[in-house]
């Protein structure tokens, strides 16, 4: 399995292990070794000495069916049958038995250590050799897949095809003769070939044309797990597209029988493509893919389409609702947002038919289609069924906010915002009587705000009449904003036991995230709150779009308070509150592609990329210890969801004497994401960007 891609030469993201040999015509040969992943260690144990003696005696029933059967896979894939090896067998068999003898202290399932019983060879190559593979002065290439508490060799192939690195081994395309071992629940095989194995650059699709009883889903259940680069847990069943030459470049389209679109991870290994459906498939239906491929030392692409049927689906166990409990004012909207968890440990939007209904339907109206309408104050519960499962959501209607026009300011006799960056902000704050000026005429844009005046100025942004609700003798200026806050449970740092005295200090971007996100009906503590209002563009980082890049510690000025809160009004069109149950952290929204707003300064160790939106990219950087070298500069295609593409662009650059370097362009690039390397004679630096932003990375610690 060849890792280049667009002829350069990549480390492997996601393979286990990977060595290589080099013989006579310069076949590149691999060891491949990676480990379905299980909770515990198989119970039993066997001995390497019986294990090492049972190929002698003949196959045993249980290889001579898992043979047949992957042979049989590996036929309507498309791939040439596999021989059962002896030499193979023992090695498959032997290292079984030892992995059962030294489990708990392995490290790696694939080695073995020099000196302990049982002990055959420290890698797979090693191990085959002492069984006899004859591949001295040949070219070879061989790998290793692994699987624990398996009954049946038949059901370890299962569960190896059912993953993405396993089954790329196992149905290699150059491979043809197999050792299995089978000990104490321990599943071993041994792949590989000697000599020049035949080529064939047609793309091998699994699942296969025409198969019935697909994956659904895929839970992780890989060491390593391919799903960790995406964040996610699960995807829907995996497909894979492998060729015995690197595949350049690729587009695929999956559909549903109804002919809808599946949205999809995808992931490059050179010779091989795996395609992780966001989703977990429906059961029993038919999904097509359409692929364009390119392959390398190709310029005219390839066409493949075919179609698989699904197997059993998953079955809900419970209904609720995205969020424990809802909020919502009096006299507006908001739909409920089913969530079903299924039999497979998984969650999501239910494609079956809901029928909703509500407690008090005079107080809460609930349609169809799940929308809820808050017609009078107080707490409710909506139910929610599709004819076998039933669940139950509380929902809180807040009673309407009384409210006010405030008096406006005329920004044109304020003295102290002209030429501002947050001049146009100051200027709607005044007309909207969120703020105004002292007796002097000047606003003070750079004097802080406190809590109290934060939280005046957020209900005013919303025409809230505060004094409404202040006592007759107020025993404190904002008592009226602080009595709305309590009711809806707003996120006040005051509101923690012994901080009240916060009331009157300043605020400082943290805690102001809190408040603003708890006014949106959730129950975040501070630091989810940044990645919320983050997410939802409530607020933008004081640097970049990530929480770290938010500027938590910095002061919000009166300046400052105005860009948020006009910012705010346009994209949250109301404040509700927030719930009295916590918001569970998996329902924030998805994280955000990162970008920088402004240049940084440039470390010891510093990255920049600037990918306009015209396409144009320049690249910048410092890296004090390459002072004075030669540095390589790569471009490759690039995705949301996928580490790296196709190569686009390299070229040298050189570094001055403190190590800066700096090309302001790299190229035109239509596509949408871009990856970029600075490569050293020790390291590889790498950042990713998206069309019209920047990025920036510091690398110095």
């Amino acid at each position: 399995m060849n890792t280049s891609n667009g002829g350069k030469k990549r480390r492997p993201k996601g393979i286990g292990r990977r060595s290589a040999h080099k013989w006579g015509a310069g076949l590149l040969a691999a060891v491949l070794t990676v480990t379905i992943a299980v909770p515990a260690y198989p119970g039993q144990q066997a001995s390497a000495a019986a294990a090492a003696t049972t190929s002698q005696e003949g196959f045993t029933q249980d290889q001579l069916d898992g043979l047949a059967y992957l042979n049989e896979i590996r036929a309507k894939v498309g791939v040439g049958p596999l021989e059962l090896d002896a030499n193979l067998t023992r090695a498959a068999q032997a290292h079984a038995a030892y992995y059962n003898l030294h489990a708990p202290e392995i490290d790696s399932p694939h080695d073995e250590t020099p000196g302990q019983s049982g002990f055959t060879g420290s890698s797979p190559k090693e191990r085959a050799d002492a069984a006899g593979w004859p591949t001295r002065g040949q070219s070879w290439g061989i790998g290793e897949v692994m699987a624990f508490r398996q009954a049946t060799t038949r059901a370890a192939i299962d569960a190896w095809l059912s993953t993405a690195y396993h089954r790329a081994i196992i149905l290699g395309i150059a491979h043809d003769k197999v050792g299995i071992g089978l000990q104490g629940g321990t599943a071993v095989i041994d792949i590989g070939f000697i000599g020049n194995p035949s080529t064939d650059p047609e793309a091998r699709v699994y699942p296969y044309d025409g198969m019935k009883g697909a994956d659904i889903g895929f839970y992780g259940y890989e060491s390593p797990n391919p799903l960790d680069r995406f964040d996610v847990e699960h995807s829907g069943g995996i497909v894979s597209v492998s060729s015995d030459r690197n595949i350049d470049s690729f587009e695929a389209k999956i559909t549903d029988s109804q002919g809808q679109e599946v949205p999809y991870y995808r992931e490059f290994q050179g010779d091989t493509v795996f395609l992780y459906p966001k989703d977990i498939l429906d059961g029993y239906s038919v999904y097509t893919v359409k692929l364009d491929y390119t392959l390398q030392d190709e310029s005219q692409p390839r066409h493949k389409t075919w179609s698989f049927t699904t197997g059993k689906g998953r079955t809900i166990r419970k209904l609720s609702a995205k969020y424990k409990e809802l909020v919502l004012n009096q006299g507006s909207k908001l739909p409920l947002e089913a969530v079903a968890s299924y039999n497979d440990g998984t969650s999501g939007t239910p494609k079956t038919p809901i029928v909703y209904s509500s407690s008090s339907p005079a107080g809460l109206k609930v349609s169809a289609d799940g929308m809820l309408e808050g017609i009078k104050p107080g707490s409710y519960k909506v139910t929610l069924g599709d004819g076998k499962v039933r669940g139950t959501v509380p929902i809180r209607v807040f009673e309407r906010l009384k409210t006010k026009s405030y008096p406006a300011t005329d920004p044109a006799k304020i003295k102290d915002i002209a030429g501002r960056a947050d001049q146009a902000a100051i200027e709607w704050a005044l007309r909207s009587g969120i703020a105004d000026a002292g007796a002097d005429g000047r606003f003070r844009p750079d004097d802080s705000v406190s809590e109290a005046q934060f939280l005046i100025m957020l209900l005013r942004a919303y025409k809230i009449d505060d004094e409404a609700y202040a006592s007759k003798k107020k025993t404190y200026w904002a008592e009226g904003a602080y009595k709305v806050a309590a009711a809806r449970n707003l996120l006040l740092f005051s509101a923690q036991p012994g901080k009240s005295g916060f009331r009157d200090k300043p605020i400082d971007r943290y805690r102001a995230a809190g408040l603003i996100a708890s006014a949106d009906g959730v129950n975040f503590d501070f630091p989810e709150a940044v990645n919320y209002v983050l997410a939802r563009e409530y607020m933008r980082g004081t640097e970049g779009n990530q929480s770290w890049m938010f500027g938590s510690e910095d002061i919000v000025t009166r300046g400052q308070a105005a860009v948020i809160l006009m910012r705010l009004q346009s994209v949250m069109k109301q404040i509700s509150g927030a719930p009295t149950s916590v918001t569970s952290e998996d329902k924030l929204p998805e994280d955000l592609f990162p970008e920088v707003y402004a240049k940084p300064e440039l470390g010891s160790r510093t990255l920049i990329a600037d990918f306009r939106a015209d396409g144009t990219l320049s690249v910048e950087g410092r890296f004090a210890d390459q002072a004075d070298k030669q540095l390589e500069v790569q471009v490759d295609q690039s995705f949301e969801d996928m580490p790296s593409g196709k190569m686009l662009k390299e070229m040298p650059v050189q570094a001055d004497a403190s190590g800066r370097f700096s090309v302001s362009s790299v190229g035109v690039y239509s596509e949408p994401f871009l990856n970029v390397y600075v490569r050293t004679e020790e390291t590889t630096y790498y950042i990713q960007v998206k069309k019209g932003t920047m990025n920036a990375s510091d690398y110095s610690s």
